[in-house]
């Protein structure tokens, strides 16, 4: 696993230093602009970003489709096959600048968000992500030169604007563009449709709790929510920076029919997942929820507690629903997703007006507990992989509980965790120590 090891490790960490200046380019921009223009203006120039970031998902419909099917024409050694596909990816989004006449900085900072969506899963897909990494490094530091122009845009048009330059000139020097081709051209369009609703299932489950805990509950279980999700939802992180490096090689593996490897990669990275997840768990309820109740001034702990339940089921399903994504059951993902957002959906409109914060973490639980049981069942089946894998999630949650009891119980429910999954663990440790000793 020579090279496979090395696509994972440069993967997660280009992913991690993406995310991480992605991030901090929101953090440091409403800052500036705040201290610059006001909070009003805050609030309009983020109201626009974020009309513009919701418009760049469709521009980017076949995104996700380019890296699945470019990692799987890698594996198969077809490069004008991934140049076929590589055209309709990169023009889809420039219909986007038909809105200039509507808006000029909503239309081209949508262009170029999908342009940025679209580059990303190109570079994964040909296991070149560590390239996206040195891209993004190039651009932030226009996004910083972009505080030297009195405008409200000028950051993220320069920060987004240099990447899509950079991608076009990226496609042309390494003769990446061609022309579309009937089939693959078919491929794009039929994984994409279903890549494209469970992408909608996945933001309605992230962003779902706030905006129905405000309007079912009220603006206090609004606030609850936002506390409790705000801290609960960082440990989306690890399955981020993971799903930008497994996914590419599910569909290289899975193009040169190498179903094995994508059983093992699934079940390795289950349970590397689950148990970082629970050791994180169990630290955050010992401390986290008097933390929380320092910075907002109100008791969150029952709600957060929930909340790390939550994230814990949602992490847990994470790579197998990615393998059967990435390889010929994109369609079977998005019905497990689309039945999960249904059961939230339900549970939210029951539970949220009787039982406020709990009630919205009760139904996100029941949700990502059924997504998680959908894939389980079809990863077994479909895939071969092993259901003694979720048995630390199992055994991890059990030993959880007691929070609502006593922290003392929950801290020897965390020790009894460490001796029992002691093995797991010590393989966890080496494989970083062989990353470290390896390079990338």
């Amino acid at each position: 696993m020579g090279y496979e090891r090395r696509v994972l490790l440069r993967h997660s960490l280009a992913s991690m230093v993406a995310l991480g200046l992605t991030g901090l380019s929101r953090f440091v921009y409403s800052v500036v602009v705040s201290r610059r223009f006001g909070v009003e203006e805050l609030g309009r120039a983020n109201s626009l970003l974020s009309q513009a970031f919701l418009l760049a998902i469709p521009l980017s419909f076949f995104a996700v489709a380019l890296g699945k099917y470019s990692s799987e024409f890698l594996g198969r050694g077809r490069w004008q096959s991934i140049r076929a596909i590589t055209g309709p990816s990169f023009i889809l989004p420039l219909l986007g600048l038909l809105l200039i006449p509507v808006n000029l900085y909503l239309a081209l900072i949508a262009v170029f968000r999908a342009l940025q969506l679209t580059f990303r899963s190109f570079l994964y897909g040909v296991h070149r992500g560590e390239h996206y990494a040195y891209i993004i490094l190039i651009a932030f530091s226009g996004f910083l030169a972009g505080f030297l122009v009195h405008s409200l845009y000028a950051p993220y048009l320069l920060f987004l604007g240099l990447i899509s330059l950079i991608a076009f000139s990226y496609l042309a020097v390494f003769n990446l563009l061609g022309t579309p081709h009937r089939e693959e051209l078919r491929l794009l369009v039929s994984y994409s449709f279903f890549a494209f609703l469970g992408t909608l299932s996945g933001v309605f489950l992230i962003q779902g709790p706030y905006f129905l805990g405000e309007r079912l509950g009220g603006a206090e279980v609004g606030g609850e929510v936002s506390a409790a999700l705000s801290a609960a939802f960082l440990l989306s992180y690890l399955p981020q920076v993971l799903q930008s490096a497994i996914m590419p090689l599910f569909s290289y593996k899975y193009g040169r029919d190498e179903k094995d490897y994508v059983k093992r990669l699934s079940e390795e990275t289950t349970v590397f997942l689950i148990t970082t997840t629970a050791l994180l768990v169990f630290l955050l309820m010992l401390v986290g929820g008097e933390l929380l109740g320092l910075f907002f001034g109100f008791n969150v702990g029952t709600p957060f507690y929930l909340a790390l339940i939550a994230m814990e089921l949602y992490i847990a399903y994470n790579p197998s629903i990615v393998a059967l994504n990435s390889t010929a059951y994109v369609r079977t993902g998005t019905m497990i997703s689309l039945v999960g957002a249904a059961v939230s959906l339900v549970s939210w409109l029951l539970l949220i007006p009787t039982q406020g914060a709990i009630g919205v973490m009760v139904g996100l639980i029941l949700g990502y507990g059924a997504i998680l049981l959908g894939t389980a069942t079809y990863a077994v089946r479909l895939l071969s992989v092993s259901p003694s894998v979720y048995r630390p999630l199992l055994i991890a949650v059990f030993l959880q509980l007691p929070v609502f009891l006593s922290k003392i119980l929950l801290l020897v429910g965390a020790c009894v965790f460490v001796v029992y999954e002691q093995g797991i663990i010590g393989e966890m440790i080496s494989v970083f120590r062989s990353f470290r000793g390896r390079g990338s």
